[in-house]
């Protein structure tokens, strides 16, 4: 499946918790934007003024099929916040392609590691960060996802300079 990486807006609000909802609800799990997905209200204050990136994942033909959304958690640490698909584009290797933007964008600021939260009941995403080296982490090593969420049970660390 082609898509181009369109960084969104604020005007993208709705069509972003639009795909995350749904991606979510495939799982039993929906949108909750007072807490965890409070930043789906106003992306550009909570990606582009902390500067981070939020960017929709388009067909050709201008369908939104993913959303992936990173910022740094300290001068040292990248945070992936959002990384969705709709059932449509899941198991096209889209996911893979996302998840390289974060962790280049995050070499390219200097970060030392990148940090995520998420639910075990999303298998597919546990199973994309473990493969691309993630380990579940607690407390400090957390980082910003030191405290969970009730529906993101488990946080996830990729130490960057093991790569280089």
């Amino acid at each position: 499946m082609e898509v181009r990486f369109r960084r969104a807006t604020n005007a993208d609000c709705g069509i972003a918790q639009q795909v995350v909802d749904r991606a979510l609800r495939d799982y039993g799990l929906h949108l909750v934007l007072e807490l965890g997905d409070r930043d789906l209200a106003d992306l550009e204050a909570h990606y582009d003024a902390r500067g981070g990136q939020f960017e929709l994942l388009e067909t050709a033909d201008g369908v939104v099929v993913g959303v992936v959304g990173w910022r740094p958690a300290s001068d040292e640490v990248m945070e992936l916040k959002k990384l969705y698909l709709t059932a449509a584009a899941r198991g096209h290797g889209l996911g893979r392609r996302a998840l390289q933007r974060v962790i280049d964008a995050a070499r390219d600021r200097g970060a030392r590691a990148i940090v995520l939260e998420t639910a075990t009941v999303l298998r597919d995403a546990v199973r994309l960060y473990t493969r691309s080296g993630f380990v579940p982490v607690e407390g400090e090593a957390a980082g910003s996802f030191a405290t969970l969420t009730d529906q993101c049970d488990r946080a996830y660390r990729l130490e960057l300079t093991a790569l280089a």
